[in-house]
């Protein structure tokens, strides 16, 4: 927690940069703002009003003004407001500018910046110290009493012990709306239906316990019909012969009431879609927990993520994409009985809380209902935009008993169902959250597999089908890790692509390979092309091409050596962007190969217009090669069209001689795979393989 008395506040704030900066100065009452050191970064006129003018509280402490007698009740308040409580009315003394003592009545918030941080505390204050003067001259100088009230803008009645009105301070008029004389009987016929039942029992208790102070807030009809909301403080002086009655005395408090509903539904509902916030749903889900522990009953939490929405923000602009999201929004709304709380959690995710949950599949039912929702087309300034979600859901006990737990492992389930397929739900397991762990150990070392040498490279020779030749090597990567030995590329690689460690362990796989190029060329051996992977993130990467020939230029390799191999998929979202960064590699000299051809998203326009070296045709083809007459006719296809494009044709995964057979006599240029060799390391690679290079 900051300290009141650090002289160099850790925590200054840019005026310009918190929220609700705009609410200032639209209010007449005193609003100020304190960073968490205490010290005032901002006020607006009504505070300089109320402690006098210029900008000589900026950056210092709150204390400061506070009479001494009342420091502590002032710190209280700082601290509970920073522990996120918020302090509805809180009474002071405080020195004007003049030297003068004032009596306050303030309240405060937490604020929060837009990621939700706390950054101080915003506080509305009003001067209370004319009232307070009143009342106890009230007690002492009855005399004076209509005179001090005719410009007021508070309010002085004096009831009977039965409720009846003797006195109406001539102010009713200015606050109300009223002359006194225009109302007639007690004074409850004025408070609002539904707050009189508390009035009537306030003010009995009063009668009963004549030295008990009463204060409240009500709401009061104003003459226009409509309703202002008052705080009234009520003193019995009924044995006072000058008073001989109930005094109470109110002024309106609706504008800062209306002002601290605003805060705080800033403070706990989104900007964009109106639905509770992060905050909300959290502190809602923290009593709904309580209550739920209490009464040996269930809850379910459920998390929802719009699959790929970051791309209707790239193809349709992000104002589209907000009107999508709010449309979500209002679905989840109305599929929202009384027992289930929706949130807004950031960006395309939101969550949902049902309470007193009697089955899990209660929850497996709102989560079917909400994907059959997303499969009608969403209709924006014409558009039908099609969206599919994935929910992770937890229940509580069974899913975790805490807060952070539940909603964590809503998280991981969300992620499985996403990994599964598109617009389906999952239900948390303990295995999840075991594969989880798993996998962030794996990702902490993968952090660390380069620094550490752990990577290796293997190599597996590329023949030439007509003379059993080799003429080339494709380049794999291997990770040796210290304690699980050698991981697959097929559990490190997606890893790698996730967490974006991918373009710096490709970058060491090309380094790498231009070292051993220039070492075979330094023992003399017969040069040949070694092909390597390159993935979509290496190839989007900023300054590709530049790293590329920098590399190039150092380990002084020439570019036709090295063979670039890349899949289809990355055609479809970045079709502009690859075609520029081809055209740059190929003027290095560098060969570009598409990898697993003829499936997913194979097109003949990509042939014709990324000119590839070589096309590789996928292992699936080739494992029914000499089987299946329909994937050898496609085979012998797309080697008649390569010859025809001048590119050449390399089929992987070839395990058989009736495989290599059937490529032979099809026209294939190369041949690859285990009926040759396995992948190896680069000695058992050059000690095995050298004697048959061309």
């Amino acid at each position: 927690m900051s300290s009141l008395n650090n002289p160099n506040p850790l925590h200054d704030l840019d005026k310009i940069k918190y929220p609700y900066k705009e609410l200032l100065e639209n209010f007449a009452e005193a609003i100020y703002v304190i960073n968490l050191d205490g010290r005032f970064i901002d006020y607006n006129h009504g505070f300089s009003s109320l402690v006098g003018p210029g900008e000589k509280y900026i950056n210092t402490s709150f204390l400061d003004l506070v009479h001494p007698e009342d420091i502590e009740l002032a710190k209280n308040g700082f601290f509970k407001t920073l522990e996120g409580q918020v302090l509805k009315e809180e009474k002071l003394r405080i020195f004007s500018i003049d030297g003068k003592t004032k009596s306050i009545v303030t309240s405060k918030v937490p604020l929060f910046d837009k990621e939700e941080k706390l950054i101080g505390i915003l506080g509305i204050a009003k001067d209370m110290t004319r009232e307070i003067e009143l009342q106890n001259q009230i007690k002492l100088q009855y005399n004076q009493y209509r005179s001090l009230l005719k410009n007021s803008n508070s309010v002085n009645c004096i009831l009977s012990a039965k409720g009846e009105v003797t006195y109406r301070s001539p102010s009713i008029e200015k606050v109300l709306g009223y002359k006194p004389e225009e109302l007639d009987g007690p004074f409850f016929s004025l408070v609002h239906p539904d707050d009189q039942e508390n009035v009537i029992s306030r003010f009995q208790h009063l009668v009963d316990q004549p030295d008990a102070v009463q204060t409240i807030d009500v709401r009061l009809q104003h003459k226009n019909g409509g309703w202002r909301m008052i705080h009234a403080i009520a003193n019995n002086l009924i044995k006072d012969p000058h008073v001989n009655g109930i005094i109470v005395n109110y002024h309106d408090i609706t504008e800062m009431r209306q002002a601290e509903q605003k805060i705080h539904h800033i403070a706990y509902h989104d900007y964009l879609t109106g639905l509770p916030n992060r905050r909300f749903f959290e502190e809602k889900l923290q009593q709904e927990l309580i209550a739920a522990k209490k009464n040996n009953t269930k809850l379910a939490v459920l998390f929802i993520d719009i699959d790929r929405f970051k791309y209707i923000n790239d193809t349709l602009g992000h104002p589209l994409g907000d009107e999508v999201l709010k449309k979500i929004a209002h679905m989840l709304q109305s599929l929202s009985s009384e027992k289930e709380f929706v949130a807004r959690m950031a960006g395309d995710e939101f969550m949902l809380l049902s309470s007193n949950l009697i089955t899990e599949d209660y929850a497996k039912n709102i989560a079917t209902t909400i994907l059959k929702k997303l499969e009608a087309p969403i209709v924006v300034d014409q558009f039908e935009i099609f969206v599919t979600g994935s929910i992770g859901i937890t229940i509580y006990p069974e899913s975790g008993n805490d807060l952070a737990i539940l909603m964590k492992n809503a998280d991981l389930a969300m992620y499985q169902a996403k990994a599964t397929k598109e617009n389906s739900y999952k239900l948390f397991t303990s295995e999840m959250e075991k594969e989880s762990y798993k996998k962030f150990s794996l990702q902490n070392d993968l952090r660390r597999a380069i620094a550490n040498k752990e990577f290796e490279l293997y190599y597996q020779p590329k023949v030439c089908a007509k003379t059993d030749k080799i003429v080339g090597a494709e380049a794999l990567i291997r990770w040796n890790h210290p304690k699980k030995g050698v991981v697959s590329p097929g559990e490190f690689i997606p890893l790698a692509e996730e967490t974006g460690l991918i373009v710096p362990i490709g970058e060491w796989v090309f380094q790498a390979v231009c070292e051993q190029i220039k070492a075979w060329q330094n023992k003399g051996f017969a040069p040949f092309i070694v092909s390597l992977n390159f993935s979509s993130s290496q190839m989007l990467q900023k300054g590709l091409v530049q790293t590329v020939e920098n590399l190039l230029k150092e380990k002084e390799v020439e570019g036709k050596w090295i063979e670039i191999e890349i899949t289809e998929s990355i055609f479809l979202e970045h079709d502009n962007d690859i075609k520029n960064k081809l055209d740059g590699l190929r003027k290095l000299g560098i060969q570009i190969a598409i990898d697993d051809f003829g499936t997913g998203y194979s097109s003949l326009s990509y042939l014709r217009k990324y000119k590839f070296n070589t096309i590789k045709l996928d292992r699936s083809f080739i494992n029914d090669i000499h089987t299946s007459d329909d994937n050898e006719a496609i085979i012998n296809f797309i080697i008649q069209l390569s010859n025809q494009l001048k590119m050449k044709v390399v089929a992987e995964g070839v395990e058989t001689k009736e495989q290599k057979s059937r490529l032979q006599q099809l026209n294939c240029d190369e041949l690859q795979g285990y009926y040759f060799s396995k992948p190896k390391p680069i000695h058992q690679f050059e000690s095995d393989a050298w004697g048959r290079f061309s």
